[in-house]
């Protein structure tokens, strides 16, 4: 599982372009979006979260796409599903991939998105605690999804419309969760975003880990 993650972290690090065009493309959705919204401070901030999980979202799209892309293209998912044993390590190791990237590449949005929405960021370890747990649970799915349709014509479109309809929960409690910590308030309240996203996190995981091999043997 680390070693399959660590393969494809470091191919797409060598492949600049693939990581180029992420970025490229979380920051022009935050700044498109803060120019959309207009100058004024309140409304901004309003729409900061909403805004930041909708990029975050897009991005983990991006990526499970081109986790198994690769595979594909090389003719290598046939000898990973060949390999002995049970094939959730697969799942895993990719989940872990997107995982490895998502992490940083969320620090960084909660960053720009402070800077162009004026967010203030004084709780900047509930944050993290949001983005990861909100990001496991979108990844979750959408590495279950990109293992599912990766041997499909036209998976790039079918992968969104499967997706999002079935991750709407996991977006919206880290928009409410976000959204609380960012209005300031107590961690009490925002707890329970929190154990909900801990709930969503660990059926989504589950189902995905023990679904995949049964999925991907067809």
């Amino acid at each position: 599982m680390w070693l399959l993650a660590l393969r494809d972290l470091r191919l797409e690090v060598r492949d600049r372009a693939g990581l180029l065009s992420v970025l490229a493309f979380l920051g022009v959705t935050l700044f498109t979006m803060a120019l959309a919204l207009g100058p004024e401070e309140a409304p901004l901030r309003r729409a900061a979260p909403g805004v930041l999980w909708v990029a975050l979202a897009f991005l983990s799209t991006l990526l499970s796409t081109r986790a198994f892309a690769l595979e594909v293209e090389e003719g290598t998912l046939e000898d990973l599903l060949l390999a002995p044993g049970g094939k959730e390590w697969i799942y895993f190791g990719k989940l872990l991939f997107q995982m490895l990237l998502l992490l940083p590449l969320s620090l960084l949005a909660l960053f720009l998105a402070a800077g162009l929405f004026y967010l203030p960021l004084e709780k900047g370890l509930p944050l993290f605690l949001t983005l990861a747990l909100g990001t496991l649970g979108y990844a979750s799915v959408a590495t279950f999804y990109a293992g599912l349709l990766s041997r499909l014509r036209g998976r790039e479109a079918l992968l969104p419309l499967l997706l999002f309809s079935l991750v709407v929960p996991v977006v919206l409690a880290s928009v409410r969760a976000t959204a609380g910590l960012l209005e300031g308030l107590p961690l009490e309240e925002v707890a329970s975003w929190w154990q909900l996203l801990l709930v969503f996190d660990a059926v989504y995981v589950t189902a995905s880990a023990l679904l995949f091999p049964l999925v991907m043997d067809g």
